[in-house]
């Protein structure tokens, strides 16, 4: 976690974490992380454009990959079956 240098830049930092893991609907950790991610792929693609040349790295999807939802199977258990 960054330091603050006030408790309002934390909580403005905070607030944007949390809106942006509400608009992707994953976790503020996961939020945060892309947000670092995208952080770091910006200052690399400037890096790269000051010296004229072009990223070779792919974008970043907005939307990071989901997990698939279970499948019924994984449920049929025998203990779970209630009458």
């Amino acid at each position: 976690m960054p330091r603050f240098a006030s408790h309002a830049e934390y909580c403005r930092h905070h607030r944007k974490v949390m809106e942006l893991a509400m608009e992707l609907g994953v976790t503020p950790i996961e939020a945060e992380a892309h947000m670092k991610a995208v952080e770091v792929r910006e200052r690399h693609r400037a890096k790269m454009a000051r010296r004229g040349i072009r990223s070779a790295l792919p974008p970043i999807p907005l939307i990071p990959d989901q997990p698939a939802a279970p499948r019924f199977d994984d449920f049929d258990a025998r203990w779970m079956m209630r009458n």
